[in-house]
């Protein structure tokens, strides 16, 4: 086989096994369906206003199905459309296990609600709204259910409002999800949740722990030993020619 053809086909492998791990992403949102006609502008619209310092939100472990690695987490903007716009301000989001159930996490100190496993997943400004929907994109997360409630840990600091604040779409049930909040209201420490849902949230992932060789994983492999072949090609005919 000539040596460009080896080249064609390792490539062409190689970008078969690309769009089929593409493919391979998933997503599982929790906290529908949303309260109709209202929202929460904690943590990302109104912080300045409540002198928000943290936000913390807890998944239950039964709203996923398996292992994955979180990479995407999307908040939506379809139950209050006001022409809100997310909050000036430097935000850090965390991903951790958590042994606190739902409705139960502790008011007076949000470390308490951390259990193990506490990653930065994204820091910065807040994106801006796309088509309805505040998406971060992070460092992945490997997320097991079977080891604990998912939590999620929101801290900011130097917040400003817009003029409109943004109002994200709010669970109607506390089954899946639930919040918490601290900071300071007219120079008073202040903090609450427990009693109402959490913010309705999308988690993009791969999933993670699987024992099989996805296909793409297997055309990878394949094109890379193609292209080994290939090299090795080229280095003997490279070899033959100087003997000659």
């Amino acid at each position: 086989m000539k040596l460009s053809v080896l080249f064609m086909l390792s490539a062409a492998l190689s970008a078969v096994a690309n769009a089929g791990i593409l493919a391979t992403e998933l997503s599982t949102t929790v906290g529908q369906p949303a309260m109709r006609n209202t929202g929460n502008c904690d943590p990302f619209g109104c912080p300045q206003f409540f002198g928000l310092t943290t936000y913390q939100q807890i998944y239950a472990s039964a709203a996923f199905s398996s292992p994955m690695a979180i990479d995407d987490i999307t908040f939506f903007d379809s139950s209050v459309n006001n022409g809100g716009q997310p909050a000036g301000g430097l935000y850090t989001l965390s991903l951790s296990y958590s042994s606190r159930p739902l409705s139960g996490l502790d008011l007076t100190n949000p470390g308490n609600d951390i259990s193990t496993g506490l990653d930065v997943f994204f820091s910065g400004t807040l994106p801006a709204l796309s088509s309805g929907e505040l998406s971060f994109s992070g460092s992945p997360f490997l997320y097991n259910p079977a080891a604990g409630n998912l939590l999620l840990t929101v801290t900011v600091s130097n917040p400003s409002d817009n003029s409109t604040p943004l109002y994200l779409d709010q669970s109607s049930s506390k089954s899946q999800t639930t919040n918490a909040y601290f900071g300071s209201y007219l120079g008073q420490p202040v903090s609450g949740g427990n009693n109402v849902g959490g913010l309705v949230t999308r988690f993009s992932y791969a999933a993670h722990g699987t024992t099989v060789p996805e296909p793409g994983s297997w055309l990878l492999l394949v094109s890379g030993l193609m292209a080994g072949v290939a090299v090795r090609v080229w280095r003997r005919g490279r070899r033959q020619g100087e003997m000659q």
